[in-house]
């Protein structure tokens, strides 16, 4: 039945402008309000809804993993921060409060914290990602992106908005004629690609091509096909 529903999670804060705060400065998610409730937009391209509730209970489980390539990195950020991290009975934590399993099968490392209402997250480490053959190193990720605005009547604008906002999540931007391509870090070029997106829509009805890569055929591969294809 839900096969293809775009489903989302969801908890309750005690005060949406420290939650707003908190998850989007502190944490530094892309976090959106309307309607009184906060959706946090995760890279992954999920959703998570927060929303205000009268007599808020913290959730006793840990509602939001945060997976990172260096938990120390991440820990030392966060209480940098001002973050306090949990210690639980009969866990083994170190002195920054990250557990250490002993071996990669009984889990990856990782600390809990508490957002300003009381819910549990999770910071936990899954290492970098090794890049596939003949592919991006450092978990990049190429884009190419094409925006098609509909029934405007200059093309431009949504055009040159969408490119702005493509580059403000820092990723590297080439304009060519018909496409532009973005290159960046995975979680960094779906940032992009969502702010551009809105940035395009928000001048009209926007159709907008995405084409996502993390690997291309290197200069020697390229010139054996076209090769082929010529029929030398």
């Amino acid at each position: 039945m839900f096969t293809h529903s775009q489903a989302f999670s969801g908890f309750s804060v005690d005060d949406i402008e420290s939650a707003r705060a908190f998850y989007s400065q502190t944490l530094g998610l892309d976090v959106s309000e309307a309607n009184g409730m906060l959706t946090l937009h995760l890279a992954t391209g999920g959703r998570v809804l927060l929303y205000p509730k009268e007599g808020h209970e913290p959730a006793t489980f840990t509602v939001l993993n945060l997976p990172v390539d260096d938990i120390d990195a991440a820990v030392d950020e966060l209480a940098a921060a001002g973050v306090a991290f949990e210690r639980y009975e009969g866990m083994p934590h170190d002195e920054k409060g990250i557990v250490r399993p002993p071996k990669p099968e009984y889990g990856p490392p990782i600390a809990w914290f508490k957002d300003p209402a009381g819910n549990i997250l999770a910071v936990l480490e899954i290492g970098a990602h090794p890049a596939a053959e003949g592919g991006a190193a450092g978990g990049a990720v190429n884009l190419q992106l094409s925006v098609y605005p509909l029934r405007q009547p200059h093309l431009r604008p949504a055009i040159e908005a969408a490119l702005r906002a493509a580059a403000d999540e820092g990723v590297e931007i080439t304009v060519g004629r018909l496409s532009t391509f973005v290159r960046g870090d995975e979680p960094a070029v779906f940032t992009a690609l969502r702010a551009a997106f809105r940035a395009a829509s928000s001048s009209g009805s926007t159709v907008m091509v995405a084409t996502l890569a993390n690997g291309a055929p290197d200069d020697g591969t390229v010139a054996a096909v076209q090769a082929a294809a010529d029929g030398t």
